[in-house]
């Protein structure tokens, strides 16, 4: 049976301010090799996600326009698509269900100080029939207010099954005035979507 392909889309209205390594020394080979083994299952089983894309739209699974340069109007939402990997499922009333939290944060590129933050933005509890794996986040955020420039977006997803550490990346965007010649520019670019299709 196919897995199935779910989504989520989140809007995002702006809120201001704020393996353990094996021991050294001598020890029995059996040991040794259960250790290995422990430790290479909680590499395979650590959350993860893709690199996350600044998109002009988003169709599916996949199925993406690449927005050029990342650049866009503080009036328009930020529009951020990835594949979270590697956290676990929970049987929910027959079906397999997995349980996702994420974070935001925004900062000037090159500065400390959180412009805005969202702690558990949302929870997504995809569920199917078999073990959800085609998944994909896609993600609208609300650049309103914020000066032109260069900004860093943290996403911080947290796997609420799991309990485990969560993971972490930085996508950079860039805030240009309205009007922009760039603007322009990339409206008249062609449209950019994947070539190589994700498989978990």
């Amino acid at each position: 049976m196919r897995a199935q392909v779910l989504t989520l889309a989140a809007a995002w209205l702006g809120m201001s301010h704020p393996l353990v390594p094996m021991t050294k020394g001598c020890q029995a080979s059996g040991s040794a090799s259960q250790d290995s083994a422990e430790n290479s299952a909680e590499k395979a089983t650590s959350l993860r996600m893709s690199p996350g894309v600044v998109c002009r739209s988003i169709d599916g699974y996949e199925d993406y326009e690449r927005l050029p340069g990342a650049a866009q109007t503080s009036e328009e939402k930020l529009l951020v698509y990835l594949r979270p990997d590697g956290y676990e499922t929970e049987l929910v009333d027959g079906e397999y269900q997995a349980h996702l939290v994420p974070d935001f944060q925004i900062r000037k590129r090159g500065e400390k100080a959180i412009l805005r933050q969202k702690l558990k933005m949302y929870e997504y509890k995809p569920k199917s029939p078999q073990p959800p794996r085609l998944i994909y986040l896609k993600n609208v955020i609300s650049l309103k207010g914020l000066a032109p420039g260069d900004y860093d977006l943290t996403i911080i997803l947290h796997d609420e099954i799991a309990k485990g550490p969560p993971a972490s990346q930085i996508v950079k965007f860039r805030i240009i005035p309205p009007g922009d010649p760039q603007k322009k520019a990339d409206a008249k670019q062609p449209e950019d979507r994947p070539t190589s299709p994700y498989r978990p």
